[in-house]
């Protein structure tokens, strides 16, 4: 019994220190010209510009939430190092939020970003962002889900994904990223109104 104790923690110890491989900065920038390729794929109407910045936010923002979280390689197994209090976040839903923000302030105008959800509210619950061209509805966009590979972004059309994706409903937007997607974005060059005191 004692042996079995020691080969399981010595088991579980590995299966934590086995973090996802980041990748080597050229293999982050050929994963960003291929992404970026294929979100300028989407519709003539996409920017190359846009399209390259969106990639490279992307996949670098990833690697950076990465390094916050230290996740196992395996998804469902990091999810059960956080549920039983092993790790403080690394669910599917924690990586959404944390990559949505610097995506959508990017203030794209040829491309969209969609909150994405699938199984909700049963265990095999799963979310992620989804881009489309502006142009374009929810189903026709990329998935972009951070979760999967730890930290090494994974992308996809509908069709070659596994999950049945549908669009969050507005008023499950989660807290922190309601005071994104509930007001305008200010430009650089945009300031607050101040509301003048009342006499």
């Amino acid at each position: 019994m004692f042996h079995y104790s020691r080969l399981c923690f010595a088991l579980l110890f590995v299966l934590i220190a086995s973090c996802a491989n980041p990748g080597t900065p050229a293999m982050r920038d050929h994963q960003a010209r291929l992404l970026s390729r294929d979100l300028q794929g989407l519709s003539a109407t996409v920017n190359a510009q846009e399209a390259d910045k969106m990639a490279v936010t992307a996949i670098e923002q990833s690697i950076r939430i990465s390094e916050d979280y230290k996740p196992a390689r395996i998804g469902w197994l990091n999810n059960s190092l956080v549920n039983i209090g092993l790790k403080k976040r690394g669910l599917c839903y924690h990586w959404r939020n944390d990559l949505f923000p610097p995506l959508f302030k990017l203030q794209s105008k040829t491309l969209k970003l969609w909150l994405a959800t699938s199984n909700r509210g049963n265990y095999f619950e799963h979310n992620a962002i989804v881009v489309t061209a502006e142009d374009l509805p929810f189903e026709q966009g990329l998935i972009l889900d951070p979760w999967r590979r730890g930290g090494r972004l994974w992308w996809g059309h509908f069709g070659q994904d596994k999950y049945p994706w549908v669009l969050l409903d507005h008023k499950q937007t989660p807290v922190v990223l309601r005071p994104l997607l509930m007001r305008p974005l200010l430009t650089p060059n945009q300031k607050p109104v101040q509301k003048k005191p009342s006499n």
